[in-house]
């Protein structure tokens, strides 16, 4: 036998071995305690059913292109609100706005900057008619609280 098929078999990686009720207890102790943080930190991202306003909304983002846009603006004219999506591929250094989503104006009754018991800065949520709404967060945290002033709510 030559060397190489002994070095060969003594560093292969063993099977791994199938994991035991105390190793999945343990990882799902770790994942609800993640969660639990993110959700102090951040707060729910949506309230509502998948049929509500909110969560056609956030359908259309993750269907909208194969990767959910990272940035998006709020638009709210006297009749629509509008939801561009920047789908700027990576090496390009200008932005490339496409109409996301629309619905009328009546199907948003307000914007809620801040919501309490949320450490996120930034953060506004978009509240439907239906009452369901959606999180979304200021690029820039600031701006948040004055558009939401200025649209109402």
């Amino acid at each position: 036998m030559s060397t190489g098929a002994i070095c060969g078999r003594r560093f292969r990686p063993s099977e791994p071995k199938p994991a035991g009720g105390v190793e999945r207890t343990m990882e799902g102790a770790e994942l609800a305690v993640d969660n639990t943080l993110a959700q102090a930190a951040h707060g729910k991202g949506m309230y509502g059913g998948w049929e509500s306003q909110a969560g056609r909304f956030l359908v259309a983002h993750y269907s909208a292109a194969r990767l959910p846009a990272t940035r998006l603006a709020v638009g709210f004219t006297d009749r629509r609100v509008l939801v561009l999506a920047d789908r700027a591929k990576l090496w390009q250094t200008t932005t490339a706005y496409e109409l996301q989503w629309e619905a009328p104006r009546a199907a948003v009754v307000g914007v809620r900057a801040n919501p309490k018991g949320v450490l996120q800065r930034g953060r506004f949520e978009l509240a439907f008619a239906d009452g369901s709404w959606i999180a979304l967060v200021a690029s820039v945290p600031t701006h948040a609280e004055p558009f939401a002033a200025q649209v109402g709510g």
